[in-house]
C-alpha cells in the first residue's frame, strides 16, 4: 500500500451529532467522509473512564488511518471484519485476524497504523480503560503491572489474543448500528452489556495466559501442537479425526486433547469448525451457492452448515451476504 493516503481518524470522519447526557454521559456518532468511503463510528463516554468505540468502514480508496493518544490505559480490541495489521511506533506489527480479540495496553505516547484497504470492510468494536481504573480492574491478570510498564517503555504492550466467543459475540451485539444508544434508557441497558463484556474478557485472558504459562515448560509438545494447528489449518475441508492429527503431529492423542486446549484456548473440533467458518464467510462473498460453500468447506449438509453459522454469528449465511452487499 505504498501509495496508500494517510488519514488521522480524526480527519476520517465529520461528527452529525452529539448527545450530552447526565454524569458525563456523551455520546457522539459520526459519518465517514464522503472523499474516503462510507460507513460510521460511534464513540459513547460512559464517564468513569469506560469507553466505547464502534467503527464500521468501506474505504473508497487505500488509506493507512493512524491514531495517537496520550492518555494511558488499555483497550479491547474486538475484529469482526477481515484481518487488521497493526503498525506500532517501534514498527513492529500485529495481525488480529477476522473474530479475534487482544487487549492493547498504551503509555501516554501511544501511536498505530492500520492500512484500510479500498472496498474492504473494516469493522471493529474497542472497549476503552483508563490506566488507573484498569490496573485495578484487570487483577485477575498476573503481572499485569509488569505489562503495563513494558508498554510505557515501548509505547503499547500486546496481552493474549484469543477467538471472539459466543458469549463476547452476544454481549457486543446490541452497539454496532447507528442507533445503538438513542435514549439514555437504553444506553445505561447497554452499559451493563459493556461492563460485563470487560470482565469477562478480563477474566478469559487470565485464564488463558495463566494455562499458556503452565504448559510452556513442556518444549518438547509445542511444536508438535503448532504442527497440529498447521494441519487444521490447510486441510480443514478434510475429514479430519484426533488420532490422524495426532499421528502426522508426532504426539500421544491424549496429550494431544489436553495441551491443544490449554495452549489454544480452544479444542481440535473448536478450531477445525472456526477454520471452516471462517472460509465461508470469505467464499460468501463470491458468487456461490449456500451449499456448494458448505461442501467446500467439508460440510455435505447444507443445512447443517447453515446452523453452525447462525449459532456462531448469529445470522444466516443468506442474511450475511445480503449485508455485505448493503454495507
Amino acid at each position: 500500500m505504498n501509495d496508500a493516503l494517510k488519514v488521522n481518524y480524526t480527519d476520517l470522519i465529520d461528527i452529525v451529532k452529539t448527545t450530552q447526557n447526565p454524569f458525563s454521559r456523551q455520546t457522539f456518532i459520526a459519518k465517514i467522509k464522503k472523499e474516503y468511503g462510507e460507513g460510521f463510528t460511534i464513540f459513547y463516554d460512559m464517564g468513569n473512564g469506560i469507553g466505547l468505540f464502534v467503527r464500521k468502514i468501506i474505504p473508497k480508496k487505500d488509506l493507512i488511518l493512524y491514531e495517537e493518544s496520550q492518555v494511558p490505559g488499555a483497550c479491547l480490541i474486538f475484529n469482526f471484519g477481515d484481518n487488521i495489521n497493526f503498525t506500532y511506533k517501534d514498527k513492529k506489527e500485529h495481525i488480529l485476524k477476522s473474530n479475534h480479540f487482544f487487549i492493547e495496553l498504551a503509555s501516554n505516547k501511544f501511536y498505530c497504523e492500520i492500512p484500510l484497504k479500498k472496498d474492504e470492510p473494516f469493522f471493529c468494536i474497542f472497549v476503552g480503560i483508563k490506566n488507573d481504573l484498569f490496573l485495578k480492574m484487570a487483577y485477575p491478570i498476573a503481572n499485569i503491572e509488569r505489562y503495563m510498564k513494558l508498554a510505557f517503555q515501548q509505547s503499547y504492550y500486546i496481552l493474549k489474543d484469543l477467538q471472539i466467543d459466543a458469549l463476547q459475540f452476544e454481549l457486543s451485539n446490541d452497539f454496532r448500528d447507528e442507533n445503538s444508544f438513542e435514549d439514555i434508557l437504553k444506553s445505561i441497558y447497554l452499559e451493563s452489556k459493556i461492563t460485563n463484556l470487560l470482565h469477562y474478557t478480563v477474566e478469559k485472558v487470565s485464564k488463558s495466559l495463566s494455562n499458556s504459562s503452565s504448559i510452556s515448560h513442556k518444549k518438547d509438545r509445542i511444536s508438535s501442537l503448532e504442527r497440529a494447528k498447521e494441519i487444521i489449518m490447510n486441510n480443514y475441508n478434510s475429514k479430519l479425526s484426533i488420532k490422524t492429527i495426532a499421528y502426522k503431529s508426532a504426539i500421544n492423542e491424549c496429550y494431544l486433547k489436553k495441551d491443544f486446549k490449554e495452549y489454544y484456548g480452544m479444542t481440535i473440533l473448536e478450531m477445525i469448525q472456526k477454520r471452516r467458518l471462517d472460509i465461508a464467510k470469505k467464499l460468501l462473498k463470491e458468487n456461490l451457492s449456500v451449499k456448494e460453500v458448505a461442501v467446500k468447506i467439508g460440510y455435505n449438509n447444507a443445512s447443517y452448515f447453515s446452523k453452525l453459522f447462525f449459532d456462531n454469528f448469529k445470522i444466516s449465511p443468506n442474511d450475511y451476504r445480503k449485508e455485505l452487499n448493503n454495507f
